[in-house]
C-alpha cells in the first residue's frame, strides 16, 4: 500500500482529499502546513507528497525546495487555488511531478497519483538495473588475476574516467572485448545513460545505415514510421561498434561525417540532429594491414583510435583458467539448478590446452559440460577428446598419474604422429596452407585448427 503524505492548510480539502484517497487503498498521512510535513518527512517514509502551494509556515514550494536540497527524490504533486501557466511552471522547475487547480477534481487527483506513482516505480526499476549493471561490469568482476590482465585494467580505470575518449578494442575473437566495452561504460560519467551495441559485420549495408542513422517515415519502402538510429539514442551514452573492420567502405565514410560534425541525418531526412555519444569499437581483424590495402579509411581510424586496448589471448593468461572456471561453474550451476564441480585431474586438461576460441570457448565448454554431465563430479571421461589430446602432447604427460594410462599413452603417440606428419608436409610445400590441405586430404579449414591445436606456425 503506497502512503502519501496530504498537505493542506483548509481543514475540509484535506478531509475529502484523505477520504477519497483512502477509499483508492493508499494509506494517508494528513498535515496542515510545510513545517509538520518536514516534520513527519525526517521521521517517516512516503511514496508521494501531494501539497498545497499556498501555506502559513513553510509553503508548498519551500518545500519542494527543501526536499531537493536534501537529494529526496519522493514525487511531489501541488494543489493550487492560483492555477496560473507561471505557478505552475514554477513548482515544475523545483521538481513537481505534477500539479492539480482547486477547488480538486477527485478523478484527476486518482489519475494524476496513479501516474506519478507509476513514473516513480519506473525510475526506481532503472536505477536497480543502472546499479546491478554497474556492478555486474565493475572492474572487481572482470576475472583475471595473470599480469596480463592486471597491465589491460590499469589502463582500462584510466580510459573509463574520460568520457570522450575513443576506444578501439583489439584481440582474437572470444577475448572479451564487448565486457571490456561495457566496463568502460558503466565506470565512466557516462554511466547513467544508454550502453547500445550493434555488429557492424551482421548486417548489410542498407540495413547498417538504418540501424546506425535512423531513418524518417516513408524514407523507403516499409519504412511506416520515423525510427531513431542507434547513435541518436545512446544521446549521452556509449555506443559500441563491434567487428568495425566489416562496415562498408561508403558507411565508413558517413560515420566519420557523423563523429566529425557531431550530429547525424537521418535516412530521407534533410536536417542534421545533435549528437553527444562516445564511440567505443572492437575488430579482431589488423586494421593496420587494411590501411594499407586500403580498405579501410585512414582518416576514420585514427578517429576511433584515440586510445587502444589489445586483449590478451587466454593461452597468454598464465593461471587464469582455473579462476573462469570457477566462475562459469558458479554461473552455470547457479541458472541450471546443478552443483557440478570439476576434479584436478580434468583441470590439468583445461590448462594445457592452447584454446583458440579463447574465453568464449571456455565458457560454451563449461556450459555444455554442467548441463550434459551425468554426475556433479566433472571428470576427464565428460571431455571432448580435443581437449585430452593436448594434454598428452605435452612433455613429460607420460611420467604424470593423469597421463600414464593406455588412453592417453594413445593420445599422446597419435598426436606426435599427426603432428610431425603435418609439419613435414607444411614445410616440404614451404608453409603454403592452401597446397597442404590439398595434399594430405583435408579441408583448409581443419588444416588450419589443427595447426593451431598444435601450434605450428612459420616463423
Amino acid at each position: 500500500m503506497a502512503r502519501i503524505l496530504l498537505l493542506d492548510d483548509e481543514p475540509n480539502t484535506l478531509r475529502v482529499i484523505a477520504l477519497h484517497l483512502e477509499r483508492n487503498g493508499y494509506e494517508v498521512v494528513s498535515g496542515k502546513d510545510g513545517r509538520e510535513g518536514l516534520e513527519r518527512i525526517a521521521r517517516e517514509r512516503f511514496d508521494l507528497i501531494l501539497t498545497d502551494l499556498r501555506m502559513p509556515f513553510v509553503s508548498g514550494m519551500d518545500l519542494l525546495k527543501t526536499l531537493r536540497q536534501q537529494g529526496l527524490q519522493i514525487p511531489v504533486i501541488v494543489l493550487t487555488a492560483y492555477a496560473s501557466i507561471e505557478s505552475a511552471v514554477e513548482a515544475m522547475k523545483l521538481g513537481a511531478a505534477d500539479y492539480i487547480g482547486k477547488p480538486p477534481q477527485l478523478d484527476e487527483i486518482t489519475i494524476k497519483v496513479k501516474n506519478a506513482l507509476e513514473q516513480q516505480a519506473l525510475l526506481e526499476e532503472n536505477r536497480r538495473l543502472r546499479d546491478a549493471l554497474a556492478e555486474r561490469f565493475g572492474f572487481d568482476n572482470i576475472v583475471g588475476r595473470s599480469p596480463a590482465i592486471g597491465r589491460l585494467l590499469e589502463k582500462v580505470r584510466i580510459l573509463a574516467r574520460d568520457s570522450n575518449i575513443t576506444v578501439l578494442l583489439t584481440g582474437e575473437s572470444g577475448t572479451g572485448k564487448e565486457l571490456i566495452a561495457r566496463s568502460l561504460h558503466y565506470n565512466s560519467p557516462r554511466n547513467r545513460c544508454p550502453f547500445l551495441a550493434i555488429n557492424c559485420g551482421a548486417l548489410p549495408e542498407n540495413l547498417l545505415e538504418s540501424e546506425l542513422f535512423g531513418h524518417e517515415k516513408g524514407a523507403f519502402t516499409g519504412a511506416g514510421s520515423e525510427k531513431k538510429g542507434l547513435i541518436e539514442a545512446a544521446q549521452r551514452g556509449t555506443l559500441f561498434l563491434d567487428e568495425i573492420g566489416e562496415m562498408p567502405q561508403v558507411m565508413q565514410v558517413k560515420l566519420l561525417r557523423a563523429l566529425e560534425e557531431k550530429e547525424v541525418r537521418r535516412l530521407g531526412g534533410t536536417r542534421g540532429v545533435p549528437v553527444d555519444v562516445r564511440i567505443l569499437s572492437s575488430t579482431n581483424q589488423d586494421l593496420e594491414q587494411m590501411l594499407e590495402r586500403k580498405t579501410f579509411r585512414k582518416d576514420l581510424y585514427y578517429r576511433l583510435a584515440v586510445a587502444t586496448l589489445e586483449l590478451p589471448p587466454l593461452r597468454e593468461r598464465e593461471g587464469d583458467v582455473p579462476l573462469l572456471v570457477s566462475h562459469f561453474l558458479a554461473r552455470f550451476n547457479r541458472e541450471k539448478g546443478k552443483s557440478a564441480a570439476l576434479d584436478p585431474e580434468a583441470m590439468a586438461f583445461l590448462e594445457a590446452y592452447p584454446w583458440p576460441g579463447n574465453v568464449r570457448e571456455l565458457e560454451h565448454l563449461i556450459e555444455m559440460l554442467v548441463v550434459t554431465a551425468p554426475s556433479n563430479l566433472l571428470t576427464e571421461q565428460h571431455l571432448p577428446e580435443k581437449y585430452k589430446r593436448a594434454f598428452a602432447l605435452q612433455p613429460g604427460a607420460g611420467e604424470q598419474g593423469t597421463g600414464s594410462n593406455l588412453a592417453s599413452a594413445t593420445h599422446r603417440l597419435v598426436g606426435e604422429f599427426e603432428r610431425g606428419f603435418i609439419l613435414r608436409h607444411l614445410e616440404e610445400n614451404h608453409w603454403n596452407v592452401t597446397q597442404t590441405a590439398r595434399e594430405i586430404g583435408i579441408s583448409r579449414a581443419a588444416l588450419h585448427m589443427k595447426m593451431k591445436e598444435y601450434g605450428l606456425h612459420n616463423a
